[in-house]
């Protein structure tokens, strides 16, 4: 029983908006610029990215939200860790362990603060395009800066870019980094539009703290619930969360911890179990479900189909499928 979902075919436009363009991005942590490429340049495509496989926050309560960072820890992102925790809000920072060296006062402070401390790989490498091995490293690698402040608490991955799939679930489920439970992904704050932001696309295009963080309240408001994305490692996203968090409490919402979310929750319950040999693990139904078996998404009411261990997208009305799983 895999706890790691698996991936197939994908919403391009996910991916697109999340990260810009089919290119990697990335933020230098010193001085906010935005860096393009990713090693061979590319990162993930329309096969890679499947809202079925990702863990999402669809199915918290009403006006329920869950914090995330990435990409630190930053240069206040201890600072963020005190604000949270001053606010009772317990905040999720998935790490990039090549940022700690420099700044381990910034991590302490995030574990002794009582946040969920997770991991978003070494190298920021889309996992994707990685052997096995090279998959393994990098969040074992990782995972030792992680488990060195933090233990006890669940083990919890978000893929660089949201780019996840079959391979790299197979590789961690077939090694020690198996008690991993993810990709997890994100409902709010994965684009920049007229009616929603995302924190570095707003930096890199100059748009004012305050009116980005409007467009996060806008989007939170349109969707009503869900895991935020945000990035610590820039500096003005630390002003964007004291500037959004009490306009979102005026508003009547409340915080979860990362752990709480249900399709965590249901991951979390099926980890450390064997890793199944057929068939395709579901984040909406939290198990894994037979090959030709049709599932639809509770983010977007996408129906994905079961293929060789992979998800492949699918029409409602696909013949193909041999049953159908509806929400």
């Amino acid at each position: 029983m895999t706890h790691l979902p698996r991936s197939g075919r994908s919403l391009v436009a996910v991916f697109l908006l999340a990260c810009g363009g089919v290119t990697a991005c990335a933020v230098d942590a010193e001085d906010d610029a935005p860096i393009t490429g990713d090693g061979d340049g590319t990162v993930a495509n329309e096969e890679e990215i499947v809202s079925e496989r990702q863990l999402m926050g669809s199915e918290l309560p009403d006006k329920t939200l869950t914090l995330t960072f990435d990409d630190g820890p930053g240069r206040r992102t201890a600072e963020l860790a005190d604000y949270l925790a001053a606010q009772g809000i317990e905040g999720t920072f998935f790490i990039n362990g090549n940022k700690v060296p420099g700044r381990q006062a910034a991590l302490d402070t995030v574990a002794g603060r009582g946040h969920l401390v997770a991991n978003h790989t070494q190298t920021h490498r889309a996992l994707t395009r990685l052997s096995r091995a090279e998959v393994v490293r990098e969040v074992e690698e990782t995972d030792a800066v992680i488990t060195s402040v933090q233990r006890g608490r669940i083990s919890a991955l978000r893929a660089p870019f949201g780019a996840w799939n079959g391979a790299a679930t197979s590789a961690l489920n077939g090694s020690s980094m198996r008690k991993y439970v993810g990709s997890v992904f994100w409902d709010v704050g994965g684009a920049l539009t007229s009616t929603a932001a995302a924190d570095w696309d707003c930096w890199g295009k100059g748009v004012s703290v305050s009116r980005c963080g409007d467009l996060y309240l806008q989007e939170a408001r349109r969707r009503g619930r869900g895991i935020v994305l945000m990035h610590d490692v820039h500096d003005r996203t630390v002003d964007l969360v004291k500037y959004l968090v009490p306009k979102l409490q005026a508003d009547g919402f409340r915080f979860a911890r990362l752990e709480d979310v249900p399709s965590v929750k249901r991951a979390t319950a099926s980890a450390g179990g064997p890793a199944p040999t057929d068939g395709c693990s579901s984040a909406t139904l939290g198990r894994t479900v037979a090959e030709n078996a049709c599932v639809q998404s509770r983010r977007d009411e996408t129906w994905y189909r079961c293929v060789a261990g992979d998800w492949v997208l699918a029409s409602a009305t696909d013949a193909r499928c041999t049953s159908r799983t509806g929400l």
